[in-house]
């Protein structure tokens, strides 16, 4: 038996030994059961493992976020997960499976401790006694395949790693927890499609996390949300003669980030493919499409981005008596790479306006908020809270809308809103559905392909476009402090 957790798309993390030989099967809460398969699984080498669903009835799941522990100082970073465990099984139903209740792992990783094969260690606050099974095997059984979360700066949380083993000889307080940063030890294949299932691109940097050094107290915004965990599908898994039987639960969380900071910030959309009067570049070239083909499906089939700029619309609310005053807008860059080159393709029209509207030139080394110059939409301004102040009771509410222009690479990002409450200066940090980062690609010097589809009757062919970046002149950027 052991536990597990849903990471979006329907797909399973969970520890690679709770896969045995057999069927395996997905139980989502009663006893209705989904059949799965293992998508990667890392072997004797790395502990994981990663299923698919098949079948209908899987609840909708956010994606996770996921982060490396730094081994390299002794600092103590605070966790939290749910599990499993046998002794939460309900002894008084007849009949079936005997349902589960859930255990909350509320604890820390010392980061400098764990096993000599690179393994991490997670002390909990509370654990039961370990003689309370009448077994002789550990209290802790069905623990394993516990994804644990640990708190990053912002108030998000992170996955770091699965919890695999009870040695019983470390205390009934202590579980062995695989990092997801052992999936960098499997060969390139491997490695790449655990990667890409965990939300990660074969480019991506993986935050690194360093917790808190001691004695310091850990501060609120470190402090993990399980909230935000039961939001992600919590798994109980069943092996039964190789079979795997999950059952969970999902609570409903709206986009954004929320918690404890001063300010509530809540995406509500984004530029998304077939935008009116918005490029979308794939990565590879691909031909004309057909009349009836969408830029929505091209998206959804080939990697790409948003061409030149993208559109991030959010909401902001006030969560302190004392109001905040916001004081800047920004981009943190996770990185940067050459523009895409593939083929581009463009609908027609559309438009909209917000309480605030801001620019953002990330093709800046420090991407900060600018006004638009005028009625100019592509010609930014002085920097806008340098000239504007802009502030928020408590649980008002103002509506806003970023547009982040790129125009030499592609550019991957997360917006950091700062705001200060009772003079202390604090940011809260928005990232796009599942916790990935938003894109923009720059405009490359000369794409494999353009098409635009007019707009007209049903059936309207598209229509081919330049190539060249010359072609594209009205899609640059001018700044005018």
């Amino acid at each position: 038996m052991s536990s597990g957790y849903c990471i979006g798309a329907g797909h399973v993390l969970t520890a690679g030994h709770a896969v045995g030989p057999g069927a395996v099967s997905v139980r989502f809460g009663g006893s209705q059961e989904v059949p799965a398969r293992v998508l990667v699984h890392g072997g004797e080498q790395v502990d994981l493992a990663i299923l698919a669903l098949d079948g209908p009835g899987a609840p909708e799941a956010p994606e996770v976020r996921i982060a490396h522990v730094d081994t390299g100082q002794a600092t103590r970073l605070d966790c939290q997960g749910v599990g499993y465990p046998w002794w939460k099984e309900d002894e008084n139903a007849s009949g079936g499976p005997r349902p589960r209740g859930r255990a909350q792992l509320v604890g820390f990783v010392p980061t400098a401790e764990g096993t000599a094969g690179g393994r991490l260690t997670l002390h909990v606050e509370a654990a039961p006694r370990d003689d309370a099974n009448g077994q002789a095997d550990s209290i802790w059984s069905s623990i394993s395949g516990t994804v644990v979360f640990a708190g990053d700066r912002s108030g998000g949380e992170l996955a770091i790693g699965v919890v695999v083993a009870h040695r019983r000889r470390d205390g009934a307080s202590a579980l062995t927890l695989e990092p997801l940063s052992a999936i960098e030890r499997l060969e390139p294949e491997k490695r790449e499609a655990f990667r890409s299932l965990l939300g990660v691109g074969r480019d991506v940097r993986i935050p690194l996390l360093s917790g808190t050094s001691y004695p310091e107290p850990v501060p609120p915004q470190r402090q993990v949300s399980v909230r935000r965990i039961l939001a992600g599908v919590l798994a109980a898994v069943l092996i039964v003669a190789g079979a795997l039987v999950w059952s969970s639960h999902q609570d409903s969380v709206a986009d954004g980030l929320t918690g404890g900071s001063g300010i509530n910030a809540t995406l509500t959309g984004t530029g998304r493919p077939g935008d009116p009067n918005s490029w979308w570049v794939l990565k590879d070239p691909q031909p004309a499409p057909a009349a009836d083909t969408t830029i929505a499906v091209l998206a959804a089939a080939h990697e790409g981005a948003p061409m030149a700029e993208q559109t991030i619309r959010f909401t902001l609310q006030g969560n302190r008596h004392s109001g905040v005053m916001l004081t800047d807008i920004g981009a943190r860059v996770i990185d940067r790479q050459a523009p895409l080159a593939g083929t581009a393709y463009m609908a027609e029209p559309g438009g909209n306006a917000p309480a605030l509207r801001v620019g953002l030139d990330l093709d800046e080394d420090q991407p900060r908020a600018r006004t638009y110059s005028g009625d100019d939409s592509r010609t930014l301004g002085g920097f806008y809270f340098d000239a504007n102040g802009f502030s928020l009771a408590y649980r008002e509410t103002t509506p806003v809308t970023v547009t982040a222009f790129a125009q030499r690479s592609l550019v991957r990002f997360v917006l950091v809103v700062s705001y200060t409450v009772d003079g202390k200066l604090q940011h809260t940090e928005l990232t796009d559905t599942g916790g990935k980062p938003f894109a923009v690609s720059g405009i490359a010097d000369h794409l494999a392909g353009a098409y635009t589809l007019p707009v007209g009757p049903a059936g309207t062919a598209w229509v081919t476009a330049g190539t060249t970046r010359a072609d594209f002149n009205s899609l640059a950027v001018r700044l005018n402090p």
